[in-house]
This record gives C-alpha cells, structure tokens and sequence, in this order.
C-alpha cells in the first residue's frame, strides 16, 4: 500500500474506509475493506468526480491480486473507449 493521499469522495475521511492496497497509476485503483459485510472490493478513485467500486473481491489478496494483473488491462481499455467516444 502506498500513503499517498486519495482524491475524490473517498478521501473525505468515511471511517468505514479500511484501505489495504493502492495502485500507483492514474486513476488509482484502491482495494478497501467492505464496510457491511466479509468481503473486499476494488475501486477507481478519480480526481474530479465519484468514485467507482468495479470489482468485489472474497478476499484481500484477490483484490490485490486484481488491481495488479487485471486492473491495467481495464484501465487501458476504459482509456481506450472514452478516447473513442
């Protein structure tokens, strides 16, 4: 994880927000602890705007593990079709 600060609506400080793991790209890929429940969950955190949850996870590593060897690919290929819009 790195101690980098979060933008956007995630970084309002929710105390609910348990933070395990961040990517280093833009826009940030966060897996963060659910708050209601066992599981994990993945999310975009864009500069200006909402934050987006795109992935749930059963487990830390699996999210972890997402944000590292999937989490690219989505990237690019969000980029990839709003630059064609």
């Amino acid at each position: 994880m790195t101690n980098e600060p979060l933008q956007g609506d995630l970084a309002k400080g929710d105390p609910l927000t348990h933070i395990v793991y961040m990517s280093s790209v833009d826009p940030k890929l966060i897996a963060r602890k659910a708050p209601h429940g066992p599981g994990w969950s993945v999310w975009m955190i864009l500069e200006y705007g909402p934050s987006e949850e795109i992935f749930e996870a059963s487990s830390e590593e699996e999210a972890a593990d997402w944000i590292n060897n999937i989490g690219p690919k989505w990237l690019e290929e969000r980029r990839r079709k709003r630059s064609a819009q």
